[in-house]
């Protein structure tokens, strides 16, 4: 007898139309793949907390706000500083710019100006010539209005996709079980199921638990060298933005291969051209390459991949791989969904495979 034997009309209408929610729901989930996949790394990084305040609060609600503030609010604060550093730093280029090409363009206005010749000044602007000057301006402020255009849909942009992934990561963190306990009853607590979505589910929280534990212990270290080398110095500051430096340097760990090498690694060698060029001493290139290698990227990277491989059930290679190859075939998003890849597949191969493989030579 086949599986669709007994199926009725009623039966395959109601399928077609779970298939196209399916549909609907999968092509909107995955236009915002990005903030749905970074959801849910937050939701296992913090699961942990918000189960803790979650047995002193008992109010899934506050509960939920809560876990989220204490994540989101220092991921605020170091896009505000970076802001600010940027406009800083944008200040002093356009003081140090050349703008004579600019000025030159309202120099004969300016010279009848200073001559007093106020009828020659009216007719140069109601002339050809003021013309051109209008039409360059209105140019201008249309070039203006239209980056100003482009800006706001960027930001706009930017602003839904955060609210994208902060809705996710509440009802994950509030409604998790509600969501378990319905797929569990829908598939009448399948003993297979239920211990294959279990193993993948403890080891997504190990992985993404460990990745926070490595961004939180190596931006803290990272500060308290890079401090402890101003302190020290003499000369000038060794790193000129200790804390932004070093909360990149902890974002930095999440980009696969390379890790904090991409940031830590060109600005000591901005450094070390400026100690060969300067008056700056050797020692701070030196002492900022030895201390970073050392005490912010080797020892918390050994610590928590040591953690990692203790704890978790998919070997630590195939993690490292998950995160590069993923980031590699799918953008930035894939650093999120390639080790989710591989937990999803280590377990299927473990647990899964062996019986569908001997069913499959059985018959």
């Amino acid at each position: 007898m086949g599986v669709f034997d007994n199926w009725d009309g009623k039966r395959v209408a109601w399928v077609v139309l779970g298939l196209v929610l399916a549909v609907l729901i999968g092509l909107a989930l995955f236009r915002y793949i990005g903030p749905f996949l970074f959801a849910i790394f937050l939701y296992y990084a913090t699961r942990p907390l918000y189960r803790q305040l979650d047995r002193v609060v008992d109010h899934p609600n506050v509960t939920a706000t809560a876990t989220i503030l204490f994540v989101i609010l220092p991921m605020l604060a170091v896009v505000a500083y970076a802001v600010v550093v940027a406009l800083r730093e944008l200040d002093q280029f356009l003081a140090a710019s050349d703008l004579e090409a600019y000025r030159s363009l309202f120099q004969p206005y300016l010279r009848l100006v200073r001559e007093g010749n106020i009828d020659r000044l009216r007719d140069a602007i109601t002339s050809g010539s003021g013309g051109s000057i209008t039409s360059v301006l209105r140019q201008r402020l249309s070039g203006v209005v239209g980056r100003l255009q482009g800006i706001l849909a960027i930001i706009f942009s930017i602003l839904a996709k955060f609210f994208l992934m902060i809705t996710f990561l509440f009802y994950l963190l509030r409604d998790d079980w509600k969501l378990r306990q319905w797929f569990y009853e829908s598939i009448d607590h399948e003993a297979d199921i239920v211990s294959y979505t279990q193993a993948v589910d403890d080891d997504l929280e190990t992985i993404f638990l460990s990745n926070l534990a490595v961004i939180v212990v190596a931006a803290g270290a990272a500060a308290v060298i890079y401090y402890g080398l101003n302190a020290l110095s003499s000369g000038g500051p060794v790193v000129w933005t200790p804390a932004l430096l070093s909360l990149l340097i902890g974002i930095g760990t999440l980009i696969p291969a390379v890790g904090m090498k991409i940031v830590y690694v060109p600005y000591g060698l901005l450094l070390l051209g400026a100690a060969l060029t300067t008056p700056k001493p050797l020692w701070h290139p030196i002492a900022f390459f030895a201390l970073t290698l050392v005490v912010v990227d080797t020892i918390p990277d050994f610590f928590a991949r040591s953690f990692l491989s203790a704890r978790s059930g998919v070997h630590m290679g195939l993690v490292l791989l998950g995160y590069f190859l993923g980031t590699l075939a799918f953008g930035w998003w894939g650093l999120f969904l390639g080790p989710i890849v591989v937990v999803l597949a280590v377990h299927f191969g473990e647990t899964v495979l062996p019986g569908l493989a001997t069913d499959f030579l059985r018959e």
